[in-house]
Parts: structure tokens; sequence; C-alpha cells
């Protein structure tokens, strides 16, 4: 008669001498995670030569960072070793990780291939412990208005909260500027304790600008409990135990902001002044004047563009504007200033500049414009160019008679005066011929040259204020130039403390190499 036996113990007979592991593993730290949250893939191994497959992403998700732990344990005298490789990247959307492939000693292993779900982040319910809030001031602004966003943190005062961490709003199409540097704390009328961080935002594009939830991370000390010897209990105690922080996050509902473009094509927003002035209105020729322009208003300033006016007759240089920004009871006000310097041929006018924006007040667009200025040049008015000195043309030095002044006497020969006097004027001719071809000759010596009028005045100048105005009526005229305004521009516009070569501005002048050239 046959024996029955119970299905477990033939299942049990079935198993006995597998193993009772795989020899490789996937795991994922969290099988569903919140959107923006990182995912931390763990692939295991065990045997003595382990080789993971070389990543540089998950499912098409960058790795963000990875790391690696060994683990060496002996068993009834055998060794065994296990290695783990954390993978850790941040899907946006649903993810299927496929099979991977492990070799351990020399065979190709496989993973299963895991699911990873992604959600949108739910914000508290109303009523619940603790609370995160986004608030807009308006859902609907133009482009460039500026929009208060309050983030909120409540929480019932029996909640335990050790550590609150609010995430900075990072908003895409959006300038933001915080407006309180510390929380502000109150009590609200349902018995919440608040937290409140302030923003401006100024939206940089129009349409339907979304502001995804914005989250908070509440940390909670936890102590984990050290097992003493034979895991006595007295050493349970939390005293004897290791605290860390466990953090968990609440979120905000998200928002969305409807922004409407400027008309006529504007692009600041805001209600400013404006006014102008000219540091002199009579000036020497090749010397600059300096246009000042001075805006000042609620509003963004650091959206206002950079006057570049032209100018027939004239040469312009544009420095680029300095703005300052305060925040007063909750309004962001800024000021904008530009110089321009105006190098004139002849007298002429500075028209005026106009700044065109949308008025906050009048919902309308305005304009506003700097004075004229008239501008007197005195002197001349060709500009300085690079000029070399020639060699002076030496002429004849022998006398030449002529029908007024006859050269020899009524008798047809010359008086033992005359003769003296003509062999005196001969051989001074010839002295003065040997000098003058002595210093034509070592002009003519290489490394040395005199230095033509406009070197000198590179040489002389004092300052580099000085440098710079010498230099600005030639801006563009060659690279030289154009570089050394760009340091001085910068040493006297920006602090900056760059050592221009005059050497190499002389040489160019000069028509020569810089290291060809020695100046005297």
């Amino acid at each position: 008669m046959m024996t029955k036996r119970p299905l477990g113990k033939i299942l049990a007979l079935l198993l006995v001498g597998l193993p009772l592991f795989a020899a490789v593993t996937a795991t994922v730290d969290n099988p569903a995670v919140t959107r923006g949250d990182p995912v931390t893939l763990t692939l295991s191994a065990t045997g003595d030569d382990i080789r993971f497959p070389a990543l540089s992403d998950i499912a098409g998700y960058p790795i963000q960072s990875r790391g690696t732990s060994r683990n060496i344990s002996i068993i009834n005298g055998r060794t065994t070793r296990a290695i783990e490789q954390r993978l850790v990247f941040t899907p946006t959307e649903d993810v299927a990780i496929p099979a991977l492939d492990i070799t351990v000693d020399g065979t190709v292993e496989h993973t299963l291939p895991l699911r990873v779900k992604v959600i949108s982040p739910q914000a508290a319910p109303q009523g619940a412990p603790v609370q995160m809030l986004l608030h807009l001031s308006k859902e609907n602004a133009y482009l460039g208005e500026p929009v208060e966003l309050d983030l909120v943190f409540k929480y019932l005062p029996g909640e335990r909260i050790d550590d609150i961490r609010i995430s900075e709003p990072t908003l895409e199409h959006f300038w933001i500027k915080r407006i309180n540097t510390q929380a502000e704390r109150a009590a609200d009328s349902e018995g919440y304790i608040t937290q409140t961080y302030r923003y401006l935002l100024f939206p940089q594009q129009s349409g339907d600008l979304d502001i995804p939830a914005i989250f908070a991370q509440i940390g909670t000390q936890v102590t984990t409990p050290r097992g003493g010897v034979m895991n006595d209990p007295f050493f349970n105690d939390p005293f004897f135990g290791s605290a860390r922080m466990q953090y968990r996050k609440v979120y905000s509902e998200p928002a969305t902001l409807h922004v409407s473009p400027l008309p006529e094509g504007l692009e600041v927003y805001g209600r400013f002044t404006m006014r102008s002035d000219v540091d002199k209105t009579t000036v020497d020729a090749n010397k600059p004047v300096n246009l000042h322009i001075h805006i000042e208003g609620n509003g963004n300033v650091e959206d206002i563009p950079k006057f570049e006016p032209r100018f027939e007759h004239a040469i312009v240089y544009a420095n680029d504007p300095k703005t300052t920004s305060t925040l007063k009871d909750g309004q962001y006000f800024g000021t904008f200033d530009q110089t321009i310097a105006i190098i004139p041929e002849r007298d002429f006018t500075i028209t005026p500049q106009a700044f065109r924006y949308f008025d906050a007040k009048t919902a309308q667009p305005a304009r506003l414009q700097t004075d004229s200025y008239f501008i007197k040049v005195k002197g001349a008015t060709a500009l300085p160019t690079a000029v070399v000195q020639a060699a002076p043309h030496v002429e004849s030095a022998i006398p030449v008679a002529t029908a007024a002044e006859p050269a020899a006497s009524g008798n047809g020969r010359f008086s033992l005066y005359e003769a003296l006097g003509i062999f005196a004027a001969g051989a001074a001719a010839g002295t003065l011929s040997l000098w003058l071809l002595m210093l034509r000759g070592r002009d003519r010596l290489p490394g040395k040259r005199e230095l033509p009028p406009m070197a000198k005045r590179i040489k002389m100048a004092r300052s580099d204020r000085d440098l710079f105005e010498l230099l600005l009526p030639l801006k563009g005229s060659a690279e030289a130039v154009d570089a050394a305004l760009t340091l001085l521009e910068s040493n006297l516009y920006r602090g900056t403390d760059h050592a221009v070569d005059r050497h190499a501005l002389m040489a160019h002048f000069s028509g020569s190499a810089p290291e060809d050239v020695t100046f005297i």
C-alpha cells in the first residue's frame, strides 16, 4: 500500500540542495515615489569575482550618485563575499527597470525587472496637523509685474517637529526676490502656529505659467538602541542609543499665474521718474562730454535696457548701467544709472533719449525722456591720427648767385675778403651737411626711434582717465586701441586695477613691433 505524503513535505524535499538566496538581486528603496523624489536602485551579488554592468542611466534617467559596500562573512569555515552597488536617479514618469546582467565568477546572472510608479504630490488635507500652503497675491498679471508669493508652513502646537526645511522656489520663466530674510511666526484663528516665507515673482514670459507644489521637510529625531553584551535590556535604553533625524515631506497645492503681454512691445512694468545731466556744455576738441541718465521708481529696474545712442559727427562710448534695488513695505524699488561718453567733432546737440514702459498706475504705455543739450566745441575739429615723423629734407647750403646779388666784383675776380668769405661759408655748409647726415644715420639705427606726436601723448598721460580720454576718439581704429580702452573702462567704472601696456600702444602708433623699438 502506497503512503501519501503531504504536498509541503514533497516541496521541501525538492528544495533540498538549492541555494537559500539568489546569486544576484535588484531592489528599489520605494516602488512608488512622489515626482521630484530620488529612487535608489540596489544591485547585490555574492561571489569571489563580481562585475556589475557599467551604467550611466536607468531607463533613460541619468545616475546622480553611486556607492558600493562590501561584506565578508565566514560560515562553517567557508568565506563568502557580498557586494552591493547603489545607484540614485530621479524619474519624472513611471519607469520600467529592465533585467540587468551581473557577472559572478565568470557566469552571467540576470536580475528580475522592476517597476517604479511616480505619483503627483498630494497636499495635506484641510485640518491635518501639519500643512503647507501656497498663496499668490493675484491670479492675473502683466509681463514683468511683481506678484507676491507666500509660502505658509502651519502645524498644531502638540505636533512634534525637531527640524523644518522649506524648499526654495526655483521657478522657470520667473525672476524671484526674497522679501523677508527670516520666516514670520504667528498663530492663526484655527490655533495653528504659522511660519510665512515671502517672495516677489517677476514673470518673464507671457501665458499660463505653472508654479509647482512646494514642499517642506519635517524632521523628527529618533533613537536607534544599541544592544549590549548578551543583548542585556539595560543597554537598550535610549540613553545608550544612536540619535538620527528622520524626515517626511508635506506638499502644498500647485498654482497657475496668467500673464498678459505688455502692449506695443513694451518690456518694463512699473512707475518711474527720469532725469539727466551733462558734465559740461563747452568742451575742447577731442575731449569727451559725459551724459548721465538716472531712472528710479517702483519696478524691476534690471529690465530697463541699456541706452546706446548714435550721433552724427561724434564718437559714442556707452558704459554698462548700474542698478540698485531695495524692498520697502513689500514694494520693490530700484535705481538705474548710466554714463555715456560723447566726443564731438564739431558743435552739436545731444538729442533727448527716450525710455518707454507700461505704467502700473494708469495701466497705459508711458514715455520719459532726457533733456537736450547743445555742446560747443572749441579748437580744431580734426581727430588725432597715428603719424610717424619723417627725417627733415636737406637743401644745398652752397650760395647761388642771383641777378640782384652778383657773386663777383666788377672786374670779374673775387677780392681776398670775398674769397675768404666764400671759403668760410663752404666750410660751414659742409659741417652742417655732415651733422645732418649723422643725425639721419642715427635715426636709422635699429631699435631706436624718436616718438611721434601721438606716442608722446600716450607716454605723458598722467592717469587712466587722461589715457582713456586720449584714446576714446580712436575707438574702433585698431585692436590695440580697443583692448586698452576695455581695460581702462573697467578700471574707471568697475573698480578694477588692470595694467595697460603703454609701450605696446606707443609702438603701434610708431608703426613697429614693441620688441623691436626702444623709444628716445
